[in-house]
């Protein structure tokens, strides 16, 4: 059996797999966060030449 074989690489959960469920609100701290990454997102994509989603883009522009 290789290293690289299934049954022995370990296995993580999608990273968004503990998303709160749609409909609940953020708390002021998790909307911080989101805006600071929703920043990141679009100064990562404008440097690669990648389109960035308007709903992204919106969020970026919101206050911190």
């Amino acid at each position: 059996m290789s290293a690289a074989s299934p049954e022995r690489r370990l296995v993580h959960p999608p990273r968004n797999s503990a998303a709160k469920p749609a409909g609940k609100k953020a708390t002021r701290a998790e909307h911080r966060v989101q805006v600071a990454a929703a920043r990141l997102r679009v100064t990562l994509d404008e440097r690669l030449g990648r389109e960035t989603p308007a709903k992204t883009k919106a969020l970026a522009k919101e206050p911190i």
